[in-house]
């Protein structure tokens, strides 16, 4: 190589260099870091893990099995610690990480103790209440689906809806579910899905760590979406994986497989349940006709159905004594009645005006054939008529005189 010209490295002793020269430093070979921890992920070797400080920074980490048994908690995402070990590269990469030894427990990080507070602050204001939660539509018109553009939640739900229910329309909402931009475009997907004619609104991502899921608990998303004016399924994450959305949602399932199950019914089990009510509906009616053909063999025994002419000649005898026993009773009422009149008319002839002039009594009618009753009717001059027992006399009132 001549004087002045620069000597060409691979990438291999550059990385090579650097980690010589990292690793040699007295300072990074015995650290402690305070952080906490995201990403927590187990591995056959060990678990690799990511440091975090309320700034943003980062700090790759790793903790292998020899160490691991030793720990005196089971460390999670959002434990804030103390990290003990040494600055190690990975010279393949280029990378370089806390190869840690020991972890020491402070409490929990800024990020899980926010958390916590919002989970406190929906939980107080009846967002989580069993009270506000919907039953699912059992035979829904049509599904929606916010999720990752092309993620495979989106292909599991596709298919296992088509698989299950065909007959249902199904409405795709992409949306950005990982990262800064996450809840904005999720926002952006629920307000479109709640201006489609939707009967059932799903909100699926696959798993990842509580990092990649943070996106779930932003507060405006679980309002958007504790607000739908639809049924709600969550399936985010995993089953060990719970976010604030899944406490809003009216359903949660634990994969976007499940949440398809919980939106449709089985078509082959909708059809295996046509079948059965259709045996039970043929057998209550054989059982039906049975019954009502038993009954007409009942009837169809009777004198009637086997002699129909005998029944009109028996209603026929009824008929005629009926006619003779009214006959006899108004001919009883007639002559009753005869006797009863025969003795009012000799009552009334035994009180006839006739029969008291019979006996030597004369009456007196004036012109116009009334009763006179008093001497004061018969003023002089008076004409009237006096009735005899041999005839009518007619004569003039020469006037009244006075009683001796």
């Amino acid at each position: 190589m001549n004087k002045g010209e620069k000597r060409i490295l691979s990438v291999s002793e550059v990385n090579a260099s650097i980690k010589g020269i990292l690793e040699g430093i007295p300072f990074f070979a015995s650290l402690v870091v305070k952080g906490e921890i995201s990403n927590w992920k187990r591995y056959k070797s060990g678990v690799f893990f990511d440091l975090k400080d309320e700034k943003g920074a980062r700090l790759s980490c790793t903790i292998w099995n020899d160490y691991l048994e030793y720990l005196p908690f089971s460390p999670k995402d959002g434990d804030e610690v103390l990290a003990y070990g040494k600055l190690s590269v990975y010279a393949l990469k280029g990378r370089y990480s806390l190869s840690a030894f020991r972890l020491e427990k402070q409490g929990l990080g800024s990020s899980l103790l926010a958390l916590e507070e919002l989970k406190k602050k929906l939980s107080k204001e009846g967002l989580f209440d069993e009270s506000r939660k919907r039953e699912l539509p059992k035979f829904p018109k049509a599904i929606g689906i916010i999720c990752g553009k092309d993620s495979a939640a989106e292909s599991d739900l596709l298919k296992n809806i088509s698989r299950r229910y065909p007959l249902a329309d199904i409405y795709v909402f992409n949306a950005i579910v990982q990262g800064s931009l996450a809840p904005k475009s999720l926002l952006n997907a629920i307000e479109k899905a709640s201006k489609a004619p939707l009967d059932v609104l799903i909100l699926a991502r696959g798993g990842g760590s509580n990092e990649d899921l943070s996106s779930f608990n932003d507060e405006r998303v679980v309002r958007a979406f504790s607000s739908f004016p639809k049924p709600t399924i969550s399936a985010v994450g995993h089953e060990i994986d719970v976010t604030l959305v899944d406490f809003v949602s009216d359903k949660r399932a634990s994969t976007p497989t499940g949440a398809a199950e919980l939106a449709t019914p089985d078509l082959e089990e909708l059809k295996e349940t046509l079948l059965e009510d259709e045996k039970r509906l043929q057998g209550s009616l054989q059982k039906l006709i049975s019954i009502k053909e038993a009954k007409l063999r009942s009837l169809s025994s009777r004198p009637f159905f086997l002699d129909p002419t005998s029944a009109y000649r028996l209603f026929e005898e009824k008929l005629e004594n009926y006619r003779k026993r009214l006959h006899n009773q108004m001919e009883s009422k007639l002559s009753f009645l005869a006797l009863r009149l025969k003795k009012d008319q000799e009552k009334l002839e035994l009180s006839s005006p006739k029969k008291t002039i019979g006996r030597g009594y004369s009456m007196l009618l004036d012109e116009k054939g009334e009763v006179l009753s008093s001497a004061q009717e018969l003023s002089e001059g008076t004409r009237f008529k006096a009735i005899l027992q041999d005839g009518i006399v007619k004569a003039i009132s020469e006037g009244k005189e006075q009683d001796e």
